[in-house]
């Protein structure tokens, strides 16, 4: 498709108004709007969709709301040029293709080594480790890295297991975030949906950890104007937190990690037990 040909970047991420003089540099590149319209390996059918959800979810970060932006319509556009006849290396990798483009706007370091490590984290937890230490190591700014990380594991068809084990991961290496901003949900309130959170636990911990589960529970429900509820396992090796609430899981999968960090900085027991799966479950 000729860059004539190419749909305006209003219609590939429905919604966006472009914020600043580099927005619409970035979004005039023929390049750029070529991945945006690319269809494969994405639930929301194009990576634009994918974009537009993230876009909607940035809350007003004093600091960081137009990095976050600059990521977003950068990090999965370049998808389009990786070459599938050659064998995976670093320059022919998704992510390192859409830092080289972004390159010709920005020099930060911050920003560019957020594109291209954005999915290091879940090859991490795809592959069965749990030592983020290497990968935070190269970020400048842990910050921002994870607050991407975090707005990307919200959009559709992401497991949200691998947002629970980040959150955990993170608070295990000593790193802890302020609680995420938010935007306010939009639209009809989608149907009643129920949030599930497994640790796993040695039966000896079992009881600790299920009594700071219900600290958190307690703290949050009004936060998250959910209800909320502790479960145990009959053999010991597993605590669940459940949620029960009505508005859109992506916000309170969000609100839900500022809850979470101050209960793993104050609850050693939860912090010493493993953060194994999370399911978003609605009713038919």
């Amino acid at each position: 498709m000729s860059a004539e040909e190419l749909p305006s970047v209003e219609e590939l991420v429905p919604g966006f108004v472009a914020e600043n003089d580099l927005e619409r540099a970035l979004t005039a590149a023929p390049e750029l709007r070529r991945g945006l319209a690319w269809g494969r390996g994405h639930p929301e059918a194009r990576v634009g969709l994918h974009v537009a959800a993230i876009l909607r979810r940035i809350g007003d970060y004093p600091r960081l709301r137009s990095d976050l932006r600059l990521i977003a319509l950068v990090h999965d556009s370049f998808k389009h040029a990786v070459r599938p006849g050659e064998p995976w290396s670093r320059e022919n990798d998704h992510a390192m293709l859409a830092r080289r483009f972004a390159e010709r706007f920005t020099s930060d370091e911050r920003v560019l080594c957020a594109i291209e490590l954005h999915d290091e984290l879940f090859w991490i937890w795809h592959n069965g480790g749990d030592d983020i230490a290497p990968v935070l190591a190269r970020v400048p700014d842990v910050e921002l890295y994870f607050r991407f990380v975090e707005l990307d594991s919200t959009t559709e068809g992401k497991d949200p297991s691998l947002l629970w084990w980040t959150r955990h991961a993170l608070a295990r290496s000593d790193r802890w975030m302020p609680a995420p901003l938010v935007p306010g949900d939009t639209g009809p309130s989608p149907a009643p949906t129920i949030y599930i959170e497994t640790f796993a636990t040695a039966p000896e911990d079992q009881e600790s950890v299920a009594l700071a589960a219900a600290d958190l529970v307690r703290a949050g429900e009004a936060a998250l104007d959910a209800s909320g509820e502790v479960l145990r396992s009959t053999d010991g090796l597993r605590v669940l937190i459940v949620w029960r609430w009505s508005g859109a899981a992506p916000s309170l999968l969000l609100r839900e990690g500022g809850l979470l960090r101050e209960a793993l900085a104050e609850h050693e027991p939860l912090l010493r037990a493993q953060a194994r799966e999370a399911h978003v479950f609605t009713s038919l």
